[in-house]
């Protein structure tokens, strides 16, 4: 099937609608050509004048046809066929003349078809009389309009004289209005016709018509047989084949019929004039044009009214049909009955109703079925509708075919006719026999309470009068029982009052589902709050039983009952539980059934009453883990606090040690002294790493953190991961590219790492795998991470290790915990961990099933900004004997002879002060001071960093490098200092020191404080 566009469709369309156009324009020409050629040819054989000019109502049928788009091939037409024929003096070079007859015969065509479609229903014109009669009315006046316009061509072309204007012009007119009259109503009805299934009866009818009209034609009018005083009555039965086609027929084929006798008339008016012959050829013109224009009229107009006729009477039978259904199906009984009461019609109701069929009913009268002791009263009714035509309704007995008697309730409505007088009476029956023995039934009721009544008054009478002996005794008794009345009446409106109100109250409580039981546990009543909570409609619930409540577990264990039955021995159950509502969900309920006991203690039923309990639940279970959480975050604070408080002192000690390893191994040659050296150098390395991982838990360990690519920078650091792992593990990554930036100290970052893969190494001794992946996330509150919220990027590091045991889990981040054996680790590897996570903003989070494995989750803040790219690092200087003098600054006598031998051997003269004051009093005295380096942490009001802002204020010239083993205040001077940390390298104090110099000698102004960069090379570990 080929598939068109909608463009092309459209163009297809419209393709189609300009060749349909141009195929009614060409036929429409055709035909108007031909028969105006026709009409000219015939009146240049005849020398008497064409009584008809059929192009004129060709023209008028097409416009009603096609519409008022057709006047171009009416105009093409008219102007091609030229009038010029019928003047013998015309010059037939002249082009003028034959232009404006065609004006005048487009004009004709198109003020008759405008005129009949605004005021005749267009081409439905001929349905009806009036529509007829309008036609004949517009049809004279466009005609007329043709042919004074045509006239008047001719005149104003010199071709007529004044004195021959009318003729002319009445001459046209006719013509022009015969063929209108004669032609357009055959054409139109023809074109716009419909052609129905092939029906013998019709067919037969049309051709007998057309027959009928072709032989009176040729009997009648035609040359072919002599003229008689016969043949002149025969013109007569011209009426014959007009009155058939308009009676059994149609409009068509009475149009069809009066062309034929038309045809036929003009042509014995042109052979010898016929039966139109007068005294001259124009009244013999007149005649024959207001024959036809006559029959033409009279013949539409009677076909019409046919129609119409015909229409009605198929609306009437189709009313008839819906009537006649509507009361054979109509769910009363309905008859209809004449004036001696014998039944004319009747519905299957009312067949139904009297137990009888239809043809047996329709051979009774209605006193048939009524029972002989209301027959008079019916008749007298039935005379009296008649009279009067008023209806009645009437309430008697009917026999059945049994012999039985049935009320029925007859309403009767009297039917007239066009003269008022009634002929029919229209019965509606109704079986009332039902409710006629409920009245008698509630009638004996009412007799037999009233004898009751009579009895129990004639007892009362008669106990007053045993009573009357002792009317004193009894008034004592009768005013103490007043009163005690009163008071139980008043009891007894309060109780009422209070029941009212309480089942006001119970009606109004939402919060709780209180509903009554019967003792088997059905549902007897149901409140507002039992719907809300329970999801059911009182009109669902009531009747069912409560254990619908329960989940299918309690059900089958039998706990419905076993409450009812507890309830009912202990006047109380109340139980907590999961319970079920209406669409299947489950709610946390707080349940009590109480059992309701009458006065003498006989259990009447129980009272439940439940309270959705879920949010409180829920709410109570979110109090408990955050209370487990705030301890947990209270005890890792408390530990952070206890390590961090050491780390100074801590820092102090190992830079003592360190430092005197350095200058014993450049002073020793012995090798088994240099590997004793080196043994201790790398144990106070050692402790440095313990005392930064410490720092690092307690969130006090100083952070370089840069904007990072972590998909960067875990590929970087993936083959140190793989280095300490063993080759059993394997490590997978799946961190995709759009993970977002995070701002991390790089250093930490590996290092938690290095710590979660070696611990997740030693938990899978038989081998395994290591996936470390990251994904974007964006939490709330409610999800409980650790209350963040906000966007973060989930670093996960997952194994498929062992697993952590429940009771272990909570303790994993503790510093000092740990699961290996005794000198298998330190337990502070996820300490740091937990600290460094902390420290930048996120969390980490570690899940675990035993056998399974261990995910350890960080959690790290988003970054709005570009990753940095990694720095190298400068090559180092080699190493040259240093010149000047150095304050070492120290409150502590054992670190400040290390650091003073320390820089010492690196070619420098040193002197000391013992804290800050004292420094600044040897540069007030002038001594010669080339740089100053000051521990951080100093006795007294002002600490190394004070002493620094003071030099760069009073003593800009001079440098200073600041040295520390932890402080507080080391936090608040990150952005404007950087740290040299305890326990420092030689390399490191050499460059920080060559680097200060170097500033100090290119800088005149400004801060002399040493900006180191802020990475691993500034700590012990360089």
């Amino acid at each position: 099937m080929t598939r068109f566009s909608g463009s092309k469709f459209a163009t297809a369309l419209q393709l189609r609608s300009v060749a349909k156009y141009v195929a009614q324009l060409i036929f429409v020409g055709a035909g108007y050509f031909v028969l105006a050629k026709a009409a000219l040819t015939l009146a240049s054989i005849h020398a008497s004048a064409v009584p008809i000019w059929l192009p004129a109502g060709f023209a008028l049928a097409a416009v009603l046809v096609c519409g008022l788009r057709v006047w171009p091939a009416i105009f093409a037409a008219a102007f091609a066929a030229g009038p010029l024929a019928e003047i013998p003096a015309a010059n037939a070079a002249d082009w003028v003349l034959p232009a404006c007859v065609a004006t005048a015969s487009t004009i004709e065509a198109l003020v008759g078809g405008s005129l009949i479609s605004v005021w005749s229903q267009g081409r439905r014109t001929f349905d009806t009389p009036t529509g007829v009669a309008k036609f004949a009315l517009v049809a004279l006046a466009s005609t007329l309009i043709g042919a004074l316009v045509g006239v008047g061509s001719f005149y104003l072309a010199g071709y007529l004289d004044w004195d021959g204007l009318g003729a002319s012009g009445a001459a046209w007119w006719l013509r022009d209005a015969a063929g209108a009259f004669v032609l357009a109503p055959a054409a139109a009805l023809w074109a716009i016709g419909s052609f129905r299934a092939f029906d013998v009866d019709s067919a037969l009818s049309s051709s007998l018509a057309i027959v009928a009209a072709i032989l009176v034609g040729l009997i009648a009018f035609s040359p072919l047989f002599e003229q008689s005083a016969l043949r002149s009555a025969l013109a007569f039965l011209a009426a014959l084949p007009l009155l058939w086609a308009a009676l059994r027929c149609g409009e068509r084929d009475t149009a069809t019929a009066v062309l034929i006798l038309s045809c036929f008339a003009i042509w014995g008016a042109l052979a010898d004039g016929g039966r139109f012959a007068g005294a001259t050829s124009d009244e013999g013109f007149l005649l024959l044009a207001v024959f036809m224009i006559s029959i033409s009229v009279v013949s539409l107009a009677l076909s019409a009214y046919v129609s119409v006729r015909k229409r009605a009477e198929v609306k009437l039978r189709h009313q008839e049909q819906i009537l006649r259904a509507m009361f054979s199906q109509s769910v009363v009984g309905v008859a209809q009955i004449d004036t001696t009461g014998r039944f004319a019609l009747v519905n299957n109701r009312f067949c139904g109703v009297a137990r009888r069929a239809a043809p047996e009913l329709l051979q009774m009268r209605i006193q048939d079925l009524t029972d002989p002791d209301d027959l008079p009263h019916l008749a007298n009714l039935i005379r009296h509708a008649i009279r009067t035509g008023e209806g009645f309704a009437l309430e008697s007995r009917h026999v059945m075919p049994d012999g039985s008697r049935r009320w029925m309730r007859n309403n009767v409505s009297a039917i007239a006719d066009y003269s008022g007088a009634v002929r029919h009476l229209m019965v509606v029956a109704e079986d009332v026999t039902e409710r006629r023995r409920a009245a008698e039934d509630l009638k004996r009721a009412h007799d037999d309470l009233e004898k009751s009544l009579e009895e129990r008054t004639a007892s009362l009478e008669h106990t007053t009068e045993v009573l009357h002996t002792e009317i004193e005794q009894r008034k004592r008794v009768e005013a103490a029982l007043k009163q005690d009345i009163a008071e139980r009446r008043k009891a007894q409106e309060a109780l009422m009052e209070s029941e009212w109100r309480f089942r006001t109250v119970i009606q109004g409580v939402t919060d709780y589902a209180i509903f009554m039981l019967d003792r088997g546990g059905y549902i007897t009543n149901w409140n507002v709050g039992a719907q809300r909570i329970h999801q059911y409609a009182a009109a669902e619930i009531i009747g069912e039983h409560f254990s619908r409540f329960y989940t299918e577990e309690e059900q089958q264990r039998g706990e419905p009952a076993r409450a009812l039955h507890l309830a009912a021995y202990e006047g109380k159950c109340a139980v907590e539980g999961w319970r079920v509502r209406r669409d299947k969900s489950l709610f946390w309920a707080s349940a009590v059934i109480e059992a309701v006991r009458d006065e003498v203690g006989t259990l009447a039923g129980f009272v439940k009453i439940t309270r959705d309990m879920t949010e409180k639940r829920e709410a109570q279970a979110s109090l408990e883990r955050a209370q487990e959480q705030l301890a947990q975050s209270q005890k890792m604070e408390a530990l952070g606090q206890l390590t961090g408080s050491i780390a100074h002192d801590f820092n102090n000690l190992l830079t003592i040690v360190s430092g005197h390893a350095q200058l014993l191994r450049r002073r020793l040659t012995d090798p088994k002294h240099l590997q004793a050296i080196d043994a201790v150098h790398a144990a106070a390395n050692r402790g440095e790493s313990l005392t930064r991982q410490l720092l690092a838990f307690s969130r006090r360990q100083p952070l370089n953190p840069v904007v990072t690519d972590l998909k960067e920078r875990v590929e970087g650091v993936r083959e140190m991961l793989v280095g300490s792992l063993r080759g059993n593990v394997e490590l997978k990554c799946d961190i995709p590219a759009d993970v977002w930036p995070v701002e991390v100290d790089i250093a930490e970052l590996e290092l938690a790492l290095v710590n979660v893969a070696v611990n997740a190494r030693d938990a899978m001794p038989g081998g395994g795998s290591i996936t470390l992946s990251a994904r974007n996330i964006s939490l709330k509150k409610s999800d409980g991470v650790d209350q963040l919220e906000g966007d973060f990027v989930a670093l996960a590091i997952t194994d498929t290790g062992v697993g952590i045991a429940p009771d272990v889990l909570p303790r994993i981040f503790e510093p000092f915990f740990t699961t290996k054996a005794l000198g298998k680790g330190t337990g502070l590897g996820l300490a740091q961990v937990y600290g460094f996570s902390h420290q930048s903003g996120g969390t980490v989070v570690a899940t675990s099933t035993v056998g399974s494995g261990t995910t350890i989750t960080i959690y790290l803040p988003r970054k709005q900004a570009i990753p940095v790219e990694a720095v190298q690092a400068p090559p180092t200087q080699p190493s040259v004997s240093g010149q000047g003098t150095v304050l070492v600054v120290e409150d502590n006598a054992e670190v400040a002879e290390i650091t003073a031998s320390l820089v010492e051997q690196l070619g420098y003269q040193t002197t000391r002060a013992e804290n800050a004051t004292e420094a600044l009093n040897r540069l007030q005295r002038g001594d010669k001071i080339d740089l100053v380096l000051s521990d951080v942490v100093m006795p007294g009001g002002m600490n190394g960093i004070a002493l620094a802002q003071e030099i760069g204020n009073h003593y800009p010239h001079i440098p200073v490098v600041l040295t520390s083993g932890y402080s507080d205040v080391v936090h608040t001077a990150q952005s404007r200092y950087a740290i040299l940390r305890k326990p420092f390298q030689l390399s490191a104090l050499e460059k920080s020191i060559r680097e200060a110099l170097e500033r100090g000698a290119t800088r005149e102004d400004g801060e002399r404080v040493l900006q180191f960069a802020r990475s691993r090379g500034t700590s012990g570990q360089q």
